[in-house]
């Protein structure tokens, strides 16, 4: 392998690796624990990572030099990563959905009666 190519192998590795942390951190919740707007810089963050990872997958290939085990290790990690960032995004919108189903639907009596004779007013 060039020394380029093994330098673009590297930099790729380096990249994935730093979106793999990235997803790992909005699995876990750190996205909705930070102020938005460093959430959104961080969400920003990954859309640049995910374009330069694009960049250096497609020159590197260019060069013809085969993959390594540590490219093939961490872009291996940063699919499983992914694939688990969208499972629970897709839970979450499923729970969102549940819940303004619910908040929407005929909701039992809310015990608001008006001053005569006990009528009720309305209901949650």
């Amino acid at each position: 392998m060039s020394n380029r190519a093994r330098e673009l192998t590297e930099r790729e590795s380096r990249v994935a690796r730093r979106l793999y942390r990235l997803f790992r951190i909005e699995r876990a919740g750190g996205f909705e624990r930070r102020p938005i707007e460093i959430a959104r810089r961080l969400i920003d963050r990954r859309g640049r990572l995910i374009n330069e990872l694009i960049q250096l997958d497609a020159e590197r290939r260019s060069l013809v030099g085969p993959d390594t085990l540590e490219l093939d290790a961490s872009l291996g990690s940063l699919a499983r990563e992914v694939y688990e960032a969208q499972a629970r995004c897709t839970a979450r919108i499923e729970a969102i959905g549940d819940e303004l189903v619910r908040r929407r639907s005929a909701g039992g009596v809310t015990g608001l009666r008006g001053s005569a004779g006990g009528q009720l007013l309305g209901q949650g």
